[in-house]
């Protein structure tokens, strides 16, 4: 029995285009919550249109035995871009297409057990995965594109927020611009990305980058800025966190940018060091950024381990390192030590293990025989005894002054050589 020519079912079709949409659009709603999101206006209009549209325009390429040509795909790859925009997720607005011919696919199986000689099915799937193939992957390109777009503005305006805010300038105008909803006080956080395992590279470190901006394009609420090799984030805090000043209100505080950090260490596979301080408003921006980069640079001097640091943790050590003949004069405790750097790392080792020598031995792969005759050189050529409490809290002090005071000689180096050579 002859089957329908092409031409003839599309046009047997065409006056169903309204039936076969409005299926579609049911089922997109019935099956996809996305879909169940946007307001009705939305669904009874562009979703609706947009889905006879195509359809109709599969018909016609269907009836004229031909795939569809660049500007009739026009309309519903702009529609596929749009809908980015409007959050619907790229699998959901794929959807449609999918739905769309499995409502005309159905028609046709009907038409078939009606026994009214329908199309050759064969032929029908062809043309229709035919037509698939050509939309389909246009209206995803074109999604991808308009959700970097998005991303891209939302990174970019992130961004000027944290540079109007930490330049203490006024910043409401700006959000405005943006569509941002800024928060009344943040937690400012600096930090500096490690470097890859390894050494791999400059390569592995821009994989680094990549991977940050990531996870902090997760949560837009997180104003950041990513410069060279670090960073600084403003964490957004709820109105309740950071009122107090007990010791239960700052672990309140840290908990939203600890998590954060905790976070991008998890994508990044890779452990970072930073330091955070609150701005309670917007004008304290500026104060509390200088103070996090001082006890991120404080922390980094000392050799602290990779975590997140506020002032209080670290407020003996800030008050040692301040400049004058005080830390100069503990510094110079450890003068004799200067050209045993082992004597050192063995003193620094011992402070670190809570004074315990088996620890201290242990991450020193030291015998405890070792470890003690170093004891003894430390106490011989400063005059304190690192095993007596008293004269331990003086060592500890003085160890504290004299990495600042190398740590500061180390970056004035640096900054000597970098003059020099963009002279």
């Amino acid at each position: 029995m002859p089957g329908w020519t092409s031409p003839e079912f599309a046009a047997a079709l065409l006056p169903r285009v309204g039936e076969i949409a409005a299926a579609t659009v049911a089922h997109l709603t019935a099956e996809v919550p996305a879909y169940r999101l946007l307001p009705d206006s939305e669904l009874d209009g562009d979703l609706l249109a947009n889905a006879e549209a195509v359809l109709r325009l599969f018909l016609t390429t269907l009836a004229e035995g031909r795939l569809p040509a660049a500007p009739e795909l026009a309309a519903p790859v702009a529609w596929g871009a749009e809908r980015a925009r409007d959050g619907v997720p790229l699998e959901a607005v794929l959807r449609v297409y999918s739905l769309g011919a499995s409502e005309a696919w159905k028609l046709c199986l009907a038409a078939a057990g009606a026994g009214d000689a329908p199309v050759d099915p064969y032929l029908l799937g062809t043309r229709l995965l035919g037509f698939l193939g050509e939309v389909m992957p246009k209206v995803a390109a074109a999604y991808v594109r308009e959700q970097a777009d998005l991303d891209w503005e939302q990174r970019e305006g992130g961004r000027d927020l944290a540079d109007v805010l930490l330049a203490g300038r006024p910043v409401w105008r700006a959000a405005e611009r943006y569509g941002r909803t800024l928060a009344e006080r943040y937690d400012v956080v600096v930090f500096r990305l490690p470097d890859a395992p390894g050494g791999a590279g400059a390569g592995a470190g821009a994989g680094v980058l990549r991977a940050v901006r990531s996870e902090l394009d997760r949560g837009p609420e997180v104003l950041a800025t990513l410069k060279g090799g670090g960073g600084v984030l403003l964490v957004p805090l709820a109105k309740e966190d950071g009122a107090g000043a007990g010791p239960g209100s700052r672990g309140s505080r840290s908990c939203t940018a600890g998590r954060l950090l905790a976070r991008l260490d998890a994508v990044t596979g890779l452990r970072r060091i930073a330091a955070a301080a609150t701005a309670r408003e917007h004008a304290a921006a500026p104060r509390a950024h200088s103070e996090a980069c001082e006890v991120l640079a404080l922390a980094e001097s000392l050799g602290r381990s990779p975590r997140l640091y506020r002032l209080a943790d670290l407020a003996v050590e800030y008050q040692l390192v301040q400049p004058g003949p005080a830390r100069d004069a503990l510094a110079g405790t450890l003068a004799p030590l200067a050209d045993q750097p082992h004597l050192l790392d063995t003193l620094r080792q011992f402070i670190a293990s809570g004074y315990r020598r088996a620890e201290a031995a242990h991450a020193l792969t030291l015998h405890r025989n070792t470890l003690t005759y170093r004891l003894g050189r430390i106490h011989l050529l400063t005059g304190y005894d690192a095993t007596a409490p008293a004269d331990a809290r003086r060592l500890a002090a003085a160890l504290t002054a004299y990495e600042a005071t190398a740590y500061e000689a180390t970056r004035e180096t640096t900054r000597e050589t970098g003059r020099g050579a963009g002279e």
